[in-house]
């Protein structure tokens, strides 16, 4: 602490983050006594600057660098103890709440006096925004301690000390001056470094009532002052809201001059965004809602939370409030504006990516997006009918408006309305005949057809009635032509996506005449977009049409086919938009059916590049393409070369042991059932190999030995035992499930599986089984015998029990080992008893021999 007078920004930075490094984990038990040093340090350094104020310069801004890098200091601090949920921590924090508060807030009031003091003695506005900044910056740090002390550092608000308690109480009157200190100041200033700390300290104080919001919603209504601060943004809402809709044409020629994109005489764009998510937290929040909410044992709503719903409805958002914010937002906050329109114009793929991404809390319109349909969805009485009635006069207003871009605005906003409270306003509109008369007007840079397509696809999983479908699909088709705008193509594919992926979609219907043009639509779209973003929705698009539509696709089989070259080569590097080619081929393989046997040699590229262990792609790329394997051997008639010549990487998937060793089995199983002999021919004693290191894991659970053993058991049925044979006895696998039963060390359960894979040989392969058994030593084979058969009680399931009894039989009649002959006594009974059983009967005796 004694490095606080470092005068260098960054040098002093550094030693602040690692004192605060250095009680992060010390503070409170190595360095119980840290909070306490670093108050005392913060109490002199005021001190020193208050008697200081009359002295040299030099000195006064020495004693404002130490008391900024100590408040810095203390900043880190109380963020490190706030993220922490251990009870010793959060118990620290609490101690130490009310004497930093005091402290601070001290230094806080005292910074405050002496701004007040400077804007009274000084005239000229530059002079005083440059002598404020060592004052501002000293308020803006005060602040960060503060708002997280008021949060986090009182387990009940209520019982906060009275200092806290008059902070927040004051601080929308704080809040209210330093914004009109930032609104006096001219456009340039607020553009310099000097201005920073102030449009900072505005900010804060939003930032505190958010936190406080979330963290404490009950008291957020019911502490005094809400109302003011509340009421004072609503005003800043409402007085900025005419700069966020200025005549279309002058903001995007401003924009082409180089100036904003339209919307740069707004004051404080993020001070709205707070103001806009303050009503959105009030107006539909979970701690308020009273309507069918109990206390989880049949009793009344919680009286707090009556209370805060009538502060609510009565004196922060009244009825007439309500239609007042509806109106508003309407014809100011939900039109696009024009930084939008020059952003289709001159970044499409972006526009189109933020909005997909819907971060609403960063952007004004989505922000007021979200407040409107909380505030429809809550006040559903008073607004359903204004809405309804608002974008039915929508068409009359627009032939008496003078002036193109009110009308423009008026017109835009009311449609945002309409699709964004669909949910709500179904029974009050009719959108299929209001569609069916719509005619979509001429518009700067197709915002309007934007509109329609961004509405079709807010209505049809609301209500769409069947008959009027072809008439959302023609008009979506026609928007998505190439004479459309980028943005305008993207969003009526995608409003054609939620058509196609409705629960009431007739495929049929849209075959017919639809499905060609929207093919033709998706692979224009994909030939000039660029943004991997972009290509991933129409990929995406693609294979959910394909999915859907299944056989109808097929005579189209052959334009997709060749469409995924360039979008696999174009995905280079980007793993996720190669996932979503996968996925499209997979789709496409499935809905062809036997005919995708044709796309074996243009399948088999992909799934090796996808499957290919030494590549680093493989890790996002493997699954997808397992599934794309998994689906060409499903619908294969045939194996081509280049299908079966991938087989060859089944062992290595074996030996990685990953997540997907089911799914990898079950490729080992396809391929021998659809040609056993020329998979073994290909790949067999390395799959052998791999599939005995899997069963032969003791680390492994009961279910893989399982698994692995079935794809064995496959294996060795649809392989002729003269190919087979003799790799199986080189595998070791024979010996593993052998020495598993004599030493009957391992579970029941495990030794089933062990036991059920040699009565599969036995049956299969009775020759090389009886060698085998006679190749032992007749003391050793006595012992597994004995532990073989009376694994049969633990065999569960009928047909386990036959094949068991069964070999057996082989067993004892293909060997003359003492051993085994000696557990035929014990042998005979089982044999009884699946021969008395019905089905056992007739398989044996079904031939009539």
């Amino acid at each position: 602490m004694d490095y606080f007078d470092e005068q260098t920004p960054a040098i002093a930075v550094q030693y602040c983050v690692a004192v605060a490094r250095i009680a992060r984990w010390d503070f409170p038990r190595v360095w119980p006594e840290f909070a306490d040093d670093l108050l005392a340090r913060i109490r002199a350094i005021a001190g020193q600057q208050q008697q200081q104020q009359q002295e040299q310069q030099q000195q006064q801004q020495q004693q404002q660098t130490m008391e900024l890098n100590a408040l810095y200091t203390m900043h880190l601090f109380v963020k490190t103890l706030c993220q922490r949920s251990m009870p010793a921590e959060r118990q620290a924090l609490r101690r130490i709440t009310p004497p930093v508060f005091a402290t601070v807030g001290a230094v806080y009031a005292e910074r405050l006096g002496q701004l007040q003091q400077l804007l009274v003695s000084s005239d000229n506005q530059q002079s005083q925004l440059q002598h404020q900044v060592p004052l501002l910056r000293s308020i803006r740090m005060c602040l960060k301690i503060l708002r997280r002390l008021l949060v986090f550092g009182y387990a009940k608000i209520e019982d906060a000390d009275h200092d806290a308690q008059q902070f927040y109480v004051a601080s929308s009157t704080h809040q209210a001056v330093f914004y009109d200190l930032y609104r006096r100041l001219s456009p340039a200033q607020r553009g310099s470094a000097d201005a920073v700390p102030l449009r900072k300290i505005v900010l804060l104080y939003g930032k505190m009532y958010l936190d406080f919001q979330n963290s404490h919603a009950i008291r957020f209504i019911t502490t005094p002052g809400v109302g003011p601060m509340l009421a004072w943004y609503w005003a800043r809402i409402s007085e900025e809201a005419s700069h966020l809709v200025p005549p279309l044409d002058a903001a995007i020629a401003s924009a082409d001059d180089g100036g904003g994109a339209g919307d740069g005489s707004v004051m404080l764009e993020p001070l709205l965004i707070q103001g806009l998510t303050l009503y959105k937290n009030v107006v539909r929040n979970f701690f308020y809602a009273t309507d069918g909410d109990t206390d989880g044992d049949g009793g009344a709503v919680d009286p707090e939370v009556s209370r805060c719903r009538e502060i609510i409805d009565a004196q922060l958002v009244p009825p007439p409030l309500v239609a007042q914010m509806a109106e508003l937002l309407m014809r100011c906050y939900l039109p696009l504006k024009p930084r939008d329109l020059v952003l289709w114009r001159d970044d499409a793929e972006t526009w189109l990516a933020d909005e997909a991404a819907d971060y609403w809390n960063f952007d004004v319109r989505r922000c007021a997006e979200h407040l409107f349909v909380d505030l429809v969805s809550q006040h559903r009485d008073q607004l359903v009918a204004l809405v309804a009635a608002a974008v039915g006069q929508e068409e009359e207003d627009e032939n008496k408006a003078a002036d193109p871009s009110a009308a423009f605005y008026r017109r835009d906003g009311r449609l945002a309305a309409l699709g964004l409270c669909a949910n709500e306003l179904y029974d009050a509109f009719d959108f299929c005949a209001w569609l069916a008369r719509h005619r979509t007007p001429d518009s700067p840079l197709g915002a309007a057809k934007w509109r329609a397509a961004w509405l079709v696809g807010r209505w049809v999983p609301v209500r769409f009635e069947a008959a009027q479908r072809p008439h959302a699909y023609a008009l979506l088709l026609e928007l998505a032509g190439p004479d459309s705008p980028l943005v305008v193509r993207v969003e009526a594919l995608a409003s054609l996506l939620v058509c196609v992926d409705d629960w009431d979609f007739d495929a049929a219907q849209f075959s017919a005449h639809f499905l060609a043009p929207s093919l033709e639509r998706i692979a224009s779209v994909l030939a000039h977009v660029e943004a991997s973003d972009t290509r991933m929705r129409m990929v995406g698009f693609l294979g959910t049409l394909v999915q859907r539509m299944q056989r109808a696709v097929a005579p189209f089989a052959d334009a997709i086919v060749q469409m995924v070259p360039r979008l696999w080569e174009s995905a280079a590097g980007e793993n996720m938009c190669q996932t979503a080619v996968l996925v499209l081929v997979t789709r496409l393989v499935e809905a062809l059916g036997a005919q995708a046997t044709r796309m074996q040699a243009f399948a088999a590229p992909l799934v090796a590049h996808s499957v290919d262990l030494a590549t680093p792609a493989h890790v996002y790329l493997i699954e997808d393409g397992i599934e794309l394997w998994r689906a060409l051997l499903r619908n294969a008639t045939d194996l081509d070369d280049s299908l079966l010549a991938l087989a060859l990487r089944i062992p290595p998937l074996l030996h990685a042991s990953t997540d997907l060793l089911r799914k990898t089995l079950r490729l080992v199983e396809s391929y021998f059932l659809l040609a056993g002999e020329r998979t073994f021919a290909c790949c067999g004693p390395a799959i052998l190999d791999a599939l005995h290191n899997l069963v032969a894991d003791t680390t492994l659970a009961a279910r893989a030995t399982l698994v692995g053993y079935n794809a064995l058991s496959v294996v060795v049925q649809c392989t002729p035992p003269a190919v087979c044979a003799e790799p199986l006895t080189r595998s070791n696998v024979l010996w593993t499930g052998f020495t598993r039963i004599v030493d009957h060390s391992d579970s029941a359960l495990v030794l089933v599986h062990h036991s059920a894979f040699l009565s599969r040989v036995a049956v299969q392969y009775p020759a090389l089984f009886g060698e085998f058994l006679a190749a032992q030593d007749a003391a050793v084979a006595s012992v597994f015998c004995s532990h073989w058969v009376g694994l049969h009680d633990d065999i569960t399931q009928v047909p386990a029990r036959r094949l068991h009894a069964f070999a057996l039989a082989v067993a004892v009649g293909s060997t003359a080992n003492d051993g085994v002959l000696a557990v035929l006594p014990r042998a005979v009974p089982l044999w009884n008893e699946i021969i008395s059983d019905t089905g056992s009967s007739a398989l044996l005796y079904g031939s009539g021999s």
